[in-house]
């Protein structure tokens, strides 16, 4: 009997050891960007690892959530991917740089410059710069395609151009709208924006990072603390157009946030009552909003020090 007990429990913490078809979701690393004066901006994440059946049934016991892996083979769930934070990364900088000029966002991801020669040497544009919107003083219109910079052009002699200009590395500066003649244009070569970034954050991947980024971005190039001196994190992916849209994990990222004593937490407002019962019994207090300028509103209205408020 002895000989069968001892080979019952090689075998089981053998099968234990062994993988499971199942991976654990977890809260992640709180990620800081930015400097702002007195509080902080954080990324949250959340983590995915491959679980053993031993693994598995301690999280069958203590209620932490499980996802089928997708596929054999596979170390963890399916992510969005490094193309959505790309994304994400773009939509923070640009939404960022026309909140910070007191404009609303066009919802377009613009045309990047790539080149500028001949007499567009003179149009003060340079490699880098982000061309949003075109037209006439009252009436700019979005640029999504090359074409579109050529119909805003037709027929004028000048040009209004609403422009986030490059300012070195990963910097790009406020909106402006910038007044140029046309035949000043005639040699800039600008294409589909390929990337923007507002900060790096290394191998974090998808697209919920965007809220964070854009405050972060905008605190930065705004004066005094849109913080108002508190640990401010969220989650939430953005539109263009600076709509705030839902992510996952939601309950996963509110314990981290806990977990590193952050003080608010912004989320989506579709997704606020995950967020409002993961954070029940903790100081953590949940701000739902539906856009950027929503966040900006609320975070000002919170105790923000800034010239935006």
């Amino acid at each position: 009997m002895l000989y069968g007990v001892v080979a019952a429990v090689v075998v089981l913490s053998i099968f234990g050891m062994s993988g499971s078809p199942y991976n654990r979701v977890g809260p992640g690393p709180a990620i800081q960007v930015g400097r702002p004066e007195g509080g902080s901006w954080s990324v949250l994440t959340a983590r995915v690892q491959r679980s053993n059946w031993f693994q598995w049934g301690k999280a069958e016991l203590t209620g932490e959530r499980l996802v089928r892996d997708a596929g054999p083979g596979r170390g963890a769930a399916p992510a969005p991917g490094a193309d959505a934070m790309g994304t994400a990364q773009t939509h923070a900088a640009l939404v960022a740089a026309q909140l910070a000029a007191g404009r609303a966002p066009v919802s377009a991801a613009g045309l990047q410059v790539s080149a500028v020669g001949g007499a567009a040497a003179g149009s003060g544009l340079r490699p880098g710069d982000v061309l949003l919107a075109a037209g006439t003083a009252d009436g700019l219109t979005p640029l999504r395609a090359p074409a579109d910079l050529e119909t805003a052009v037709a027929g004028r002699a000048t040009v209004h151009v609403l422009v986030v200009p490059h300012m070195s590395g990963d910097a790009w500066g406020s909106a402006e709208v910038r007044r140029i003649p046309v035949g000043r244009l005639a040699g800039t070569v600008a294409g589909p924006t390929v990337s923007v970034t507002a900060y790096p954050l290394g191998p974090v991947e998808g697209p919920s990072a965007g809220l964070i980024l854009a405050l972060a971005r905008l605190d930065a190039l705004t004066p005094g603390d849109l913080t108002g001196g508190r640990r401010v994190a969220g989650t939430g992916a953005i539109g263009l157009g600076g709509k705030v849209t839902g992510v996952g994990d939601i309950p996963e990222k509110v314990r981290a946030a806990v977990e590193a004593r952050m003080d608010v937490f912004l989320v989506p407002i579709w997704q606020r009552s995950a967020a409002v019962a993961a954070a029940e019994g903790t100081r953590l207090r949940v701000v739902p909003v539906r856009t950027v300028s929503e966040a900006v509103e609320r975070l000002c209205a919170d105790g923000g020090r800034a010239p935006i408020c």
